[in-house]
């Protein structure tokens, strides 16, 4: 895969604001996973790790969007500056873990990204509280998620506990490194923040 670098809603700041996804997003919304996986998970990872996931298990399941938990972030023009949610859906990604199934065991938080350009501005924050918030209000009392190496420090920062490390099974052969993670939601969400986009 070639490397590539292209450049009622809830009202969080004057600028953006976090809505649900609907499933006309899924071509922006993947779009800008993938960047940024390549710019902010470039630090972390081989050009070949990357590939290898982009390819085998992409950025997010399609059904996902469908099942109503899943947010995105836009601004005035209605370009896509972040996503997430959440899911009891198996994660696609499980496939590649071989035998551990301790990821599908608990509603998933899934596919958090925020486009390089609106990098630690507050989205990722943002989409992880209203995520939370959600998953509260449909009685959802602890979420797992599994983390890639450069979004560990968010949910560490967050109140996610590492529960040991994961290493999809790439066909290319080798592995892609993630953490997974739990936390108890139900005494209290992520605070909300005023992103600054």
């Amino acid at each position: 895969m070639a490397k590539t670098r292209p450049m009622a809603p809830t009202a969080v700041s004057a600028r953006a604001s976090i809505r649900h996804a609907r499933p006309a997003d899924v071509p922006a919304i993947r779009a800008m996973q993938q960047k940024s996986m390549w710019v902010l998970g470039g630090a972390f990872y081989s050009d070949d790790e990357i590939a290898g996931f982009l390819t085998q298990y992409r950025t997010m399941d399609d059904a996902i969007v469908a099942e109503g938990h899943f947010f995105v972030t836009e601004n005035q023009a209605g370009r896509i500056l972040g996503s997430g949610g959440w899911t009891r859906r198996r994660p696609g990604y499980t496939r590649g873990l071989g035998g551990s199934t301790a990821t599908a065991a608990l509603p998933t938080v899934r596919s958090v990204f925020v486009d390089p350009a609106a990098a630690r501005r507050g989205i990722a924050t943002s989409i992880m509280a209203r995520t939370e918030r959600d998953a509260v209000e449909h009685g959802i009392p602890e979420f797992t998620l599994t983390a890639t190496l450069s979004g560990a420090a968010l949910y560490e920062r967050l109140g996610y506990l590492g529960q040991g490390s994961e290493r999809l099974a790439l066909n290319r052969g080798g592995g892609f490194a993630c953490i997974r993670m739990t936390k108890r939601i139900d005494g209290g969400c992520v605070p909300a923040v005023r992103m600054a986009v």
